[in-house]
């Protein structure tokens, strides 16, 4: 393994300060390639069909992905220790020795392993383009004469790169092996990007990742059901009724015999989703032997109150509660070598996500995206609140890596929301439209129907004509509480809340502009707030955070115009038990709002038509909630045609534009520290887990950031610090750029 001592010690990475070198380079390889094989073979595990060669070629790609970094250039630069600039590109030595040998497939692997990830093929392949058939270096809007440069450099040198390599780490002879394109080529990075990084995160930090706690799916299932029997009975006769339901359902998920990949779960709200679909899921990975438990919900707030539910059900004695279920509220994939040691990763038994990280992680072309991607095969997966994961223009691409995963590697799904978009029904959305089983069963679905009819009304403001802020606070103040209103956007949240707090109103505040600490601190309250019934004037002002997935019941909602699927369930969180029905409660307002300081959503225009229509034909106090999503989606498709876009880069291996194009959000937001201890701790560089890292942090747009002139954390590449006024226990971030805008409004600039 080791090279003569006598020569210069070939380094992998620039080394840190007072650590020892031992053999750095046969070291890493070593190491990245015995996890690359490792990730590659739990994966495959799951596979049906696995695709032949896959194996070799990871392994190939980790043995040769840092081949270049033998150049003696490169190793005059890695002795001068971190901050060394590298002239030449390492990524074309590995790229041109495999491809040499037609072992295709690891050579893709190696040219993606580093920023900015998987090319687009046509760029390298078409005759009539460049033709540098993965060449060159890693960035491809170099000139052409940097990458012929480059390519000079590695031809000259390679036969001397590779005796280094064999003399370091012993010889390993590879399989001629076409690529396998698509979800298959991003999932074989994963696992080479994924033991790469761990490897450069341990050489730093010293650390290694802990071992994940085991699945121990029988005695899972079995705490779970226990925790569902020893949940509270209800206190009134309605309440009692619906926990009767409730058990029916989550008896009935507990021993489904559906056996298909995929099934759909239409059940109402406050029927136990949540548990119920988790009971199945359990059961069915302990049956077929699965690893790992991921539910996506499109709202952080969701993952907090179902990570929360899931600790108390399935930890056992013993165990780490934060080891087993893991939440990732945000995405905190570090590209930059600084920050890798904070990452996210999936590697727990329960994973709770995001609806953006999931999905957008399937479509990435980046390294430290994909790099988590090799812990999905294998899974079963729970879509909550199905509805409000990805627009609609998303879902056919997205629907063809679902199905792949489905049947190809040992994914089971779940679709679920009390008002589900059975978009897969639709010719124009998927390619071969199925009719998806459900979990809920027949006969008490029409009971469910029933009671949803009686339990909240939907009303529309002024005929769906624009009000002012002043008619808003009017009309909240009007109706008894405890009342709900949901804006489109974090200022337009702010905005109100700030407005009802100086009027005298007892208002709390939610939304993205506080981080997860603080909102979980604002979400106790809430519930404090809704538990004591001898005082109900009070109001909570939030965005869309709070209208799916939590268990709150308010007595009446005001929600700003949006689509039909967002009022429909608002209305989940009103007369949530039917405490309500035998007053006044159980109402929703639509209303569209318009004054000084307030926001238009970008996406709510065609949807927002289509909702105002559909109210004034009450139409949503007439029909089933999935009826009505589904015909507003098929109106929203009328209105205008589905792009094929995002099919046809796939299609076409265009790696960088499938990534464009399947941005759940498009979004530019940054890492922003508001913790200033978390900030310390970072800068210092102690160890800080990813909980305490997302807890201290918010996301803002990088306009905002540039506009605010925020500064990046020092040694950071790709995380700032908020410099100006944060209130944690109302507006958060947005206290600070309220009064900045007022500032700058005012005449005022920023320094």
């Amino acid at each position: 393994m080791c090279i003569d001592p006598k020569r210069q010690i070939p380094l992998a990475h620039s080394p840190p300060p007072g650590q020892e070198l031992g053999d750095p380079y046969a070291r890493h390889v070593d190491a990245v390639r015995c996890r690359a094989r490792r990730h590659a073979e739990e994966m495959l595990r799951y596979a049906n069909d696995p695709p032949a060669g896959l194996l070799d070629a990871i392994e190939a790609g980790a043995t040769f992905h840092d081949l270049g970094k033998l150049d003696p250039d490169i190793q005059n630069e890695l002795h001068k220790g971190r901050g060394s600039k590298l002239r030449w590109d390492h990524i074309d030595a590995g790229v041109a020795h495999l491809s040499s040998l037609q072992s295709w497939m690891a050579a893709w692997l190696v040219r993606a392993h580093h920023a900015p990830g998987l090319p687009q093929k046509i760029e390298h392949f078409d005759p009539d383009g460049v033709g540098r058939r993965l060449r060159g270096r890693r960035y491809d809007i170099a000139p052409k004469e940097k990458h012929d440069e480059q390519i000079r450099r590695t031809d000259s040198f390679i036969n001397q790169y590779l005796a280094g390599h064999e003399a370091a780490v012993g010889a390993f002879t590879t399989k001629k092996q076409r690529p396998i394109h698509g979800l298959t080529m991003r999932l074989a990075l994963s696992c080479l990007v994924d033991a790469d990084h761990t490897d450069s995160a341990f050489y730093d930090s010293g650390q290694a990742p802990p071992d994940p706690p085991e699945a121990l799916w029988e005695k899972r299932l079995h705490a779970l059901c226990e925790y569902v029997t020893g949940l509270p009975p209800g206190l009134i006769d309605s309440e009692r009724s619906r926990n009767q339901r409730r058990n029916e359902f989550f008896q009935a998920c507990l021993n489904s015999k559906l056996s298909e990949h995929i099934v759909a779960c239409e059940g109402a709200v406050g029927l136990g989703k949540t548990t119920a679909v988790t009971a199945y899921l359990i059961r069915r990975a302990k049956e077929e032997g699965l690893r790992r438990l991921l539910i996506v919900a499109p709202y952080t707030n969701i993952l907090t109150q179902t990570a929360a539910r899931l600790r108390k059900a399935l930890v056992l004695p013993g165990e780490n509660p934060y080891e087993v279920v893991v939440e990732h509220h945000h995405r905190a994939d570090f590209s930059n070598i600084e920050d890798r040691d904070l990452a996210v990763l999936w590697r727990a038994p329960i994973i709770v996500t995001t609806a953006v990280s999931f999905f957008e992680t399937l479509a990435s072309c980046h390294p430290a995206n994909l790099r988590k991607l090799h812990a999905i095969p294998g899974s079963v997966i729970f879509i909550d609140e199905a509805h409000a994961a990805l627009p609609i223009k998303l879902w056919p691409q997205n629907w063809k890596w679902i199905r792949e995963l489905a049947e190809r590697w040992g994914c089971r799904f779940v679709f679920a929301s009390g008002s589900l978009m059975r978009f897969w029904e639709h010719k124009e959305i998927v390619d071969q439209p199925i009719t998806l089983p459900d979990l809920l069963p027949r006969e008490q679905a029409v009971d469910v129907m029933t009671d949803e009819q009686q339990r909240v009304k939907f009303y529309q403001v002024k005929r769906g004509h624009v009000i002012e802020i002043s008619e808003l606070l009017d009309m909240v103040n009007s109706e008894a509480g405890p009342r709900l209103v949901i804006l489109n956007t974090v200022q337009n949240a702010a905005v109100i809340a700030k407005t009802l707090r100086e009027s005298g109103m007892d208002v709390l505040h939610l939304s993205t502009a506080l981080t997860p600490r603080d909102r979980s601190v604002i979400f106790q309250k809430i519930e404090k707030k809704l538990e004591t019934k001898n005082f109900q004037d009070w109001t909570l002002v939030a965005t869309s955070c709070v209208e799916a997935g939590v268990d709150f019941s308010f007595r009446c909602a005001f929600r700003e115009r949006f689509c039909v699927a967002s009022t429909i369930q608002v209305g989940g969180r009103i007369n949530r038990h039917g405490e309500y029905t035998e007053v006044d409660g159980g109402k929703v307002y639509d209303f569209a709002l318009t004054g000084k300081g307030i926001t238009q959503h970008p996406a709510a225009s065609g949807s927002s038509d289509i909702l105002r229509d559909l109210m004034g034909k009450n139409m949503l106090n007439t029909h089933s909630p999935a009826d009505i999503v589904t015909l507003a989606m098929t109106e929203l498709r009328r209105q205008g045609s589905l792009s094929n876009d995002f099919l046809k880069a796939e299609s076409e291996r265009d790696y960088p534009r499938v990534n464009e194009l399947g941005k759940v959000i498009d979004a530019d937001t940054r890492f922003v520290i508001v913790d200033p201890h978390l900030r310390c701790l970072i800068e210092d560089r102690r160890p800080v887990n990813f909980k305490t890292l997302l807890d201290g942090s918010v996301q803002l747009w990088a306009q905002k950031i540039e506009k605010l002139r925020l500064d990046k954390l020092p040694g950071r590449g790709e995380i700032y610090v908020w410099n100006y006024d944060y209130e944690p226990d109302f507006l958060g971030y947005m206290k600070g750029v309220l009064k900045m805008e007022d500032f700058i409004s005012s005449g005022g600039a920023i320094i």
